[in-house]
């Protein structure tokens, strides 16, 4: 049921802003990054970043093993690992990531903006974030789904949750990006590793390049990286 109305949901209301995420991904993504799908749900998107980039490895990681035994049963790439985790902690080391992806998952976050800055922490210094979240619209359409939202939400379902432009974690600089769809319903965003979304209008933090890491370590987990065992948490793509 979960996968035919998110269907109906990508391909015919979202349609706009996901064709959006395709051009982007299509256009920024260089040949063999490392890419993490949070929030990867049923696999929809990771399919996506597969057909619409050379990607040299993607991770895919949801909170829900039933979501993640879908996308397994769909997915079929040697490229492709697919783990449980928390989006709002990332079991990730700083300046993992060449890309990282999320489509309709921060919004159902307590805390969108502090889920979004753990995105970006796991980006490398010349990474970007690019993520898609439904967002509510001004006007009278915004004032009948802020209704509609306080009689039926529901924390399991995405689309009950929709940010006001003053909940909406982004920030206004030369390597951001913000385009709204679908009369304001939709909204892809990028950021990259100098942005901080507490505020829209804060400066850029300077970024420093990271220390050389041996290939191999890369996609180390944070426990790992402590000593401490991992069962079951990401591993190294193939090739990294």
């Amino acid at each position: 049921m979960y996968d035919d109305f998110a269907s109906v949901w990508d391909r015919h209301i979202t349609a706009p802003a996901l064709e959006h995420y395709n051009r982007l991904v299509e256009q920024r993504v260089k040949p063999g990054a490392g890419i993490l799908d949070a929030g990867a749900g049923t696999g929809e998107r990771t399919v996506a970043l597969l057909q619409h980039t050379q990607a040299g490895a993607v991770i895919g990681l949801d909170a829900w093993r039933g979501m993640l035994d879908v996308a397994r049963s769909k997915i079929h790439d040697s490229r492709v690992r697919l783990t449980l985790g928390d989006l709002g902690q990332l079991p990730f080391r700083d300046n993992t990531f060449d890309v990282v992806s999320c489509t309709w998952a921060i919004e159902i976050m307590a805390d969108p903006r502090a889920a979004v800055q753990e995105l970006i922490r796991v980006i490398k210094p010349d990474g970007f974030v690019v993520y898609v979240f439904c967002s509510l619209p001004e006007g009278t359409l915004g004032k009948v789904l802020k209704h509609v939202i306080a009689k039926a939400s529901s924390k399991q379902n995405a689309l009950s949750h929709f940010l006001a432009e003053d909940e909406r974690p982004f920030h206004r600089c030369d390597y951001s990006s913000l385009r709204q769809f679908v009369g304001g319903l939709a909204t892809v965003a990028t950021l990259g590793k100098c942005c901080q979304v507490t505020d829209e209008f804060l400066p850029c933090l300077e970024v420093a390049p990271p220390p050389a890491t041996p290939r191999r370590a890369r996609y180390a987990t944070a426990a790992s990286r402590d000593g401490a065992a991992t069962p079951g948490g990401p591993r190294p793509p193939p090739g990294f």
